[in-house]
This record gives structure tokens, sequence and C-alpha cells, in this order.
């Protein structure tokens, strides 16, 4: 499939999608952040997307076609603009989550392991999403090229990314890619582990 792969930038006509596949690639820790109140949790991350919200928003996203049809979503930007990102995810949490559900993602996030997720000089993915159907058949890797290219146009020698102590596939994916661990978080709570991952590029 990986030859007839196409990936495009994001639209607010794939919000459904993108916002399933953001709930996919997230795993457990949307379960953690998010709650399920009068909406469920993948319509909270469509409207967080449609409102083009910090780094839920459409802006960060691209996606994946096979003849029309999408297979996957990545959502990434320049390490130097996460901070700013995730403060401008916090004003669209309360209209779409609920005034104490968006007070408890935002103390429940602050209170996330590990550090810093990107360095300043690092391109980062923060989410791939493959839908089911298409996994293995060169999505992801379509993806990480696409976002090396980004990099590079933007003068970036390096793309990161974190991937959950869980997710083997995605973990071999990305070593085959040349991504190496640089840093190793565990925490008590299995769906909050992760590898951070970095590649040089070349």
């Amino acid at each position: 499939m990986s030859s007839s792969v196409s990936i495009r930038l994001a639209s607010l006509d794939d919000a459904l999608f993108a916002a399933e596949m953001l709930h996919l690639s997230m795993s457990g820790l949307a379960d953690y952040l998010f709650e399920e109140t009068s909406q469920p949790l993948v319509t909270q991350l469509e409207r967080l997307f449609a409102r083009n919200a910090g780094r839920f928003g459409v802006e960060l996203a691209c996606v994946a076609e096979v003849e029309g049809k999408p297979y996957g979503v990545m959502f990434s930007s320049a390490g130097a603009r996460l901070d700013l990102l995730n403060l401008a995810v916090f004003p669209h949490l309360f209209p779409v989550m609920g005034f104490a559900p968006a007070l408890r993602f935002i103390w429940r996030g602050a209170r996330l392991p590990g550090g810093a997720e990107a360095k300043r000089d690092e391109y980062y993915i923060s989410n791939i999403g493959v839908h089911p159907s298409a996994q293995g058949q060169g999505i992801g890797s379509r993806f990480l090229a696409f976002a090396e290219q980004a990099a590079r146009e933007k003068n970036l020698e390096k793309c990161s990314l974190l991937v959950s102590l869980h997710n083997v596939d995605a973990f071999r994916l990305y070593q085959r890619a040349g991504y190496q661990v640089v840093e190793t978080v565990h925490d008590k709570n299995e769906n909050l582990g992760y590898h951070r991952m970095v590649k040089q590029l070349p």
C-alpha cells in the first residue's frame, strides 16, 4: 500500500476521522486526561480539532489517503512551539468539556510523569494514528518521512516523539526508521509510561 499513499494537510472536514485516530494514538492517556461526560471522548476531541485548539487542532494535522480514502492522521510541529500549543488548548477545554472536567484535565496534565516532550531544536511528532485496517502497510513510515521533510524545511536537524511502553509495534517501527531512545519514563499507571525517541537527520 505504501506506494499508493498520499499525504495532505488536514481540513475541518476531517474532524471526526482525526478525532478517532487521535484517540487511537493516545490510547490509555486519552482515557486518563479526558472524561466521558455528556459527550463521548471522541466527540470532545472532534470539537477541539474543529476549534483549532492548540496541539489538538487542525493546523497541526495531516492525513494519509489511498485513492481519496483516509487511513491515518499525524499531528506534528516544531518543538519550539509546543509550550504555546499546550497553553492554547486551555481556553477551549471549558466550552468543550465543562468546567469541572476541564479543571481535572489541567490538573492531570500538569502531573504527567517525565520532563519536556520535545526540545526547541527538534521537530516533534506528537501523534500518529493509523486505522486498524491499514496498520503494518507502510503508512506510519510515510508519516515519518513527511515529518522529516517538514523538519528540514524548518532547518531542524532532529525529529522526536514519545511512544508508550506497551506499544511494541510502534516502538519497533521507530527503531527501524532510525529513532533512538534517549529517555524512558515509568509510572505506576502503565498508560503513562513512555520512551522518548530522537532521530538525527542526515
